[in-house]
């Protein structure tokens, strides 16, 4: 038996997941066994998945992408592995795709010698990772207190890191012009996502929340930055008018090419339903990653 960890994206819940991945799964083989992961915090839904899916609780895995909230999110994962696992197959859409990805790295990184906590791991729609410790990623932390969007480059990132520090040269200068940012104004959420997000600001506002420096400390991996790799056999699925699809590649770029499968259909930030040449060759890269993970 094939015992699969599924983690669903930003503004779904697992019910939903197990909805949208329904027709690829219907392809696989009948004895595997699939558990469906409910992300620890509520947020909005996704765009459009209020109205496909209305009257439900909406979930994600954090509110922002700080080395904090990451250790959390690991600590997560690494318990639901511990009390429900082992698992085989990791096998996320969106964010649940990356933090799985995080994870992984961080365990490469970190204990190179000792199995990894899942054999092959499929990324679906995949963004590029964010770190839960400071010895991986590039330090973006400007970049989050301003909620602006972290280029999937890395001579872009310097960039406009730079413009940053050089307008806000201090922890206390970005924290005051933090304070004065209009959510709305921020683009560190892609558009797709951004009503989720604001949805989890506006509680935080109405709480009285206010983020200090070190809670809002944030790395994200890049390829050129970090040369650990995701070892285990990947399958990669993306969607070629997926506003998220540099960030999908770019997480390719961080998997051992010697094991890696890809597959790109026509579509955008979703799985391709009804299009049975799509998922036909879906389900082969599905099927050939796991199967790989036997002989790696």
């Amino acid at each position: 038996m094939v015992r699969i960890l599924m983690v669903h994206g930003f503004g779904v819940n697992a019910a939903i997941f197990e909805a949208q991945t329904a027709p690829v799964r219907a392809l696989l083989p009948f004895h595997w066994e699939y558990h469906f992961l409910q992300g620890p915090l509520v947020c909005g839904p996704a765009p459009g998945m209020g109205e496909v899916y209305p009257g439900q609780t909406y979930s994600c895995w954090f509110h922002v992408p700080s080395l904090i909230e990451f250790q959390s999110v690991h600590g997560f994962l690494e318990e639901v592995i511990e009390e429900e696992g082992p698992f085989d197959v990791a096998w996320g859409f969106s964010a649940g795709a990356m933090i799985i990805g995080s994870l992984i790295l961080r365990y490469a990184h970190e204990t190179p010698h000792l199995p990894q906590p899942f054999r092959s791991a499929i990324f679906m729609n995949c963004s590029m990772p964010w770190s839960a410790t400071e010895d991986l990623g590039k330090d973006v932390t400007p970049l989050v207190i301003k909620r602006q969007y972290v280029p999937c480059t890395l001579a872009e990132a310097d960039r406009v890191l730079a413009l940053e520090y050089e307008k806000n040269p201090t922890k206390e200068d970005m924290l005051q012009d933090e304070r004065n940012t209009d959510w709305e104004d921020g683009d560190l959420i892609p558009p797709m996502m951004r009503h989720a997000y604001q949805d989890i600001h506006a509680q935080d506002v109405k709480k009285g929340v206010e983020r200090k420096y070190n809670d809002l400390r944030a790395h994200r991996m890049f390829p050129e930055v970090d040369k650990v790799r995701v070892p285990v056999p990947s399958g990669h699925v993306l969607g070629e008018r997926d506003p998220q699809k540099e960030l999908g590649m770019t997480m390719c770029d961080m998997c051992d090419p010697r094991v890696m499968l890809t597959y790109k259909h026509g579509f955008g930030h979703e799985i391709p339903a009804r299009s049975p040449k799509d998922l036909k060759k879906i389900v082969e890269v599905i099927e050939k990653t796991v199967f790989r993970s036997d002989f790696v």
